[in-house]
């Protein structure tokens, strides 16, 4: 896995200060592929690894475990703000500057987090620590931006999505093995120690925003410049079929315990390795993407995945709702995480393709958009009174309907221009009057 997605990077990925024909090509393995995936796992990381704690935090701050869930959502909350202030800041002073603060202040809060003395603290240390978190999520996608442009950016997001998807194939069953030896508190020191690594290898990324590409942008400017993203059809269609993907997920993710502990009477144990194989299942969908981008353009292959989702999404309803073995509802939730691993990476690099010069910006909206529609979906998931199986696999096959609407349309408006690119009209420069949106 250390081989590159695509070789050779376009101009502008090099060091503060180069120019377009100077800068080195941006070459994605070794240690430049491990650093990505590991700052494009802090979500999996951050959620995913204390899972199994939840009835022990409980019973130690002597609360519910339905109030530690609020734990979960302070941190999912703060994973999606921070990222409209991290897109921004890294297009005006470089990529490097504010991940490197964002990391600290993750490090910091996850060291908290293990001597919260209470819920409410705990809760308040979770906003905290997503807000760091999410600088490693929003930069990478940046960085990535920076260094490659057209199949082989999609290419990247795919090789990147499918490293970074061990966080999520390991997470919950490393926590249950911290849990068998030490307190939850343990957790979040062994989630300090990640973050404290992931800062150690970014101290050692090269820059890949030189200077002559940022903007000079404020708070108020950065804030209209993601209004103008939002008026323009080449991000709004691509970046909501993965916001949308990501409500699927995270509706698996919070019904899965219920669904297969309650329902089928599936030990802790064995959700642990059912959701690593579920895992595994995305990570064969993203190596799929792989093949497949070599012989169809990436808009025709999110039709496909979009398509084969909804129908493995039918057959998991009726499997649900007829209570079928687990086996048969194991393997259709598995054709669905596949045709996941296709379509995030696909709709990330269509949404972020046309946006070089604010790539910060754009990564930041796009995770914004992201988190938000998951804790929608979350909290829909907890007020709706329907059978646990039915109220996922229904809300899954909703939101992956509204995603074929989606990509059923035209990607670009006749009047829609590609923001970044040359000859074209920056989003940025919009504010300033230099240019209309159409």
């Amino acid at each position: 896995m250390t081989d590159t997605a695509g070789g050779a990077g376009t101009a502008g990925a090099g060091v503060p200060g180069a120019t377009a024909s100077s800068a080195p090509a941006m070459r994605l393995r070794g240690g430049l592929l491990i650093t990505l995936a590991a700052l494009s796992a802090f979500g999996p990381i951050s959620l995913d690894l204390y899972l199994p704690a939840f009835p022990s935090i409980a019973d130690s701050l002597g609360v519910s475990t339905g109030d530690v869930q609020l734990t979960f959502a302070a941190c999912l909350l703060g994973l999606g703000l921070g990222q409209l202030v991290y897109g921004p800041l890294s297009d005006r002073y470089g990529r490097k500057p504010p991940l490197i603060g964002g990391l600290v202040l993750y490090v910091v809060a996850s060291l908290l987090c293990a001597a919260a003395p209470s819920l409410w603290a705990l809760t308040g240390l979770r906003f905290v620590q997503g807000l760091g978190g999410c600088a490693g999520l929003v930069i990478a996608r940046a960085i990535v931006r920076d260094g490659f442009d057209g199949p082989e950016l999609t290419r990247s997001f795919s090789v990147i999505a499918s490293v970074s998807m061990i966080a999520p194939l390991l997470a919950p069953s490393a926590g249950a093995a911290v849990l068998q030896v030490a307190s939850w508190r343990v957790l979040f020191v062994v989630i300090a120690l990640f973050g404290a690594a992931c800062l150690v290898a970014a101290l050692r990324l090269p820059e890949t925003h030189p200077r002559h590409r940022r903007t000079d942008h404020g708070v108020i400017a950065s804030i209209a410049g993601y209004g103008s993203l939002l008026r323009q059809r080449r991000f709004v269609l691509p970046a909501s079929i993965a916001a949308l993907g990501s409500g699927t997920l995270l509706a698996y993710i919070s019904s899965s315990s219920v669904v297969l502990m309650t329902t089928y009477g599936v030990e802790p144990a064995g959700f642990a390795l059912i959701f690593a194989f579920l895992a595994l299942w995305f990570i064969i969908g993203i190596r799929v993407n792989l093949v497949l981008l070599h012989r169809r353009s990436v808009h025709q292959l999110l039709r496909l995945y979009v398509a084969v989702e909804i129908a493995a999404l039918v057959v998991l309803l009726v499997l649900l709702e007829m209570q079928s073995p687990l086996w048969a509802v194991l393997a259709a939730l598995a054709v669905v995480k596949a045709s996941l691993g296709g379509i995030f990476p696909n709709a990330t690099a269509e949404s972020m393709q046309p946006f070089k010069r604010s790539a910060g910006s754009a990564s930041a909206l796009l995770g914004t958009m992201q988190f938000a529609t998951g804790g929608i979906v979350a909290g829909i998931l907890a007020a709706v009174a329907l059978a646990p199986g039915i109220e996922m696999a229904g809300s899954m096959l909703v939101l992956a309907v509204v995603s074929a609407v989606l990509v059923a349309l035209p990607l670009r408006a006749h009047a829609d221009e590609e923001a970044d690119e040359p000859g074209t009209v920056d989003s940025l420069d919009i504010i300033e009057g230099s240019g209309s949106a159409g």
